[in-house]
């Protein structure tokens, strides 16, 4: 119930926030019909209310428009005071909203948000025929601002504001028994601020700001789909993807009350690409240059991390498949690096390489799902384990560098489903692993002379090395782990 509240309302507040024109037609009655149209499909179970409407020549004008969506868990009330749709004699149609539109959210247990989005210097032009519509949106200007902030304590004073500047953009439509939609909005930079005062007590800032933002894609639905379905949306009839693109970005934060916290974070150009379709969802993200500085009245010294890359990626099925589907997950954390500081703190003689570390994870697969991840009662029918069949896993990279040691891996597994009783509880795997290890001895060796490993201790874990790896010098151990008829074998010796 609230997935579906949440995907109907974050529906509704994009069509009012990017303002009635994504669903216009070629003469100004027809902008108004298709408008409603569309808001009774992205907005299934909303209140619509009009005051006024008034046709005089090709323009037609709303007054007191006003949406309202409620659920067990908030209702939200949107209002546009009047929107103006003017008919053009070259056939398009200019749709002028009011500059401010409020916005409120309502809790049960009485917490309220009232937000309000204002536009500057904006136009919005639709063109083209009814089945196959363009528009073009540009926004010197576009602030979404919170009017008021409740907490259970009582409000939350101070201002907060979101703001996109230099936007401009166009998007497609084309209609039938399919609803296709293309778009491609840019702007030249997004502002944060938040300066607040917590009824708590303290006070609360972040400022920041993101330069370059570019987002882009495309989507097919039919024309009936329900949009607030979930598992509708994700069982494999609506099918899209879409990018987001920004380039650098710096935020400054402070914290004040009992004690203190300042810092400052950057990065550098990231990269979100999303995706659904028949094959289930897919997400992607990439940042590079990295880095975090911050100090409080709590911390002996500041704290510094710099990493040259983030990056997590997962795709998956989540509607039930009649075969095997492909499923994947990445992680990739390259050179992060902290302050001599902090090292200190475990290694204060500087006995350690404090060279950056990397962690990279490559998964791949197959998996058949029995049941609509995305459905609480499909879910609660199944037990503890995979909801489904796992077919085959591979590891297509597994690198773990830090403090003068690193491990490597590679490999794959095939699943038998049907014997669930070799490995109690999982499918029996066959397959194998290949893993490389370089710098334990000497790494072992280091934490000895620290005393972070007691000596007696040490020959019992080179003997447990012995037995799972084999020494091709230069502290370099391979090993092959390898799962074969129910047997577990290390470098071909059996261990089980």
């Amino acid at each position: 119930m609230k997935a579906t509240f949440a995907l109907r309302t974050g529906a509704c507040l994009a069509a009012l926030s990017i303002a009635p024109a994504a669903w216009a037609d070629v003469t100004a009655q027809q902008v108004w019909d298709a408008w409603q149209s569309s808001i009774a499909t992205t907005a299934s179970g909303a209140d619509v209310t009009t005051g006024d409407v008034t046709t005089e020549g090709a323009t037609v004008t709303v007054t007191d428009f006003a949406l309202r969506s409620t659920s067990d868990t908030a209702t939200v009330t949107a209002t546009i005071p009047q929107i103006v749709f003017a008919g053009a004699a070259d056939g398009t149609v200019a749709i002028t909203p009011t500059p401010q539109v409020p916005i409120r959210i309502t809790y049960p247990d009485g917490r309220e948000i009232a937000l309000t989005v204002s536009t500057t210097g904006s136009g919005i032009t639709a063109s083209g025929t009814p089945d196959d519509l363009t528009y073009d949106v540009t926004a010197d200007q576009y602030v979404v601002s919170v009017d008021k902030l409740t907490s259970p304590k009582g409000d939350i004073a101070g201002d907060m504001r979101l703001t996109l500047n230099g936007l401009s953009g166009t998007s497609r439509q084309a209609t039938g028994e399919t609803r296709e939609i293309s778009y491609d909005v840019k702007a030249t930079s997004l502002d944060l601020l938040v300066d607040v005062t917590p009824p708590e007590a303290g006070k609360l800032m972040l400022s920041g700001k993101i330069d370059g933002l570019a987002f882009a894609g495309d989507s097919s639905a039919p024309a009936d789909l329900d949009l607030g379905d979930p598992v509708a949306m994700l069982g494999g009839d609506f099918t899209g993807k879409s990018t987001l693109t920004t380039g650098s970005s710096a935020y400054i934060f402070s914290v004040a009350g009992d004690m203190t916290l300042d810092g400052t974070a950057t990065n550098g150009p990231v990269n979100v690409m999303t995706s659904v379709g028949e094959e289930g969802v897919a997400y992607d993200v990439a940042v590079t240059d990295l880095a975090a500085d911050v100090t409080g009245s709590e911390m002996p010294f500041p704290f510094k991390m710099t990493a040259a890359s983030y990056g997590f990626g997962l795709s998956a099925p989540v509607a039930p498949t009649d075969a095997p589907a492909p499923f994947s997950l990445k992680l990739d954390l390259t050179d992060v690096a902290v302050n001599d500081e902090i090292w200190a703190m475990v290694d204060p003689t500087a006995a350690l390489p404090r060279d950056p570390a990397t962690v990279r994870l490559d998964l791949s697969g197959a998996a058949q799902l029995d049941v609509a991840l995305t459905d609480p009662a499909q879910m609660a029918t199944m037990g503890p384990g995979f909801p489904g069949k796992l077919q085959d896993l591979t590891l297509n990279e597994l690198t773990i560098k830090a403090v003068g040691a690193s491990v490597d891996g590679t490999g794959q597994f095939t699943f038998d489903n049907t014997d669930t009783t070799t490995f109690p509880g999982m499918p029996r795997p066959d397959g194998r692993i290949d893993l490389t290890v370089m710098g334990a001895n000497g790494l072992i060796d280091k934490l000895v002379a620290m005393g972070l490993v007691p000596a007696d201790q040490v020959m019992m874990g080179r003997m447990m090395l012995g037995m799972f790896a084999k020494d091709v010098g230069n502290d370099t151990l391979e090993s092959t782990i390898e799962v074969k008829d129910g047997q577990v074998l290390a470098n071909g010796q059996r261990i089980r």
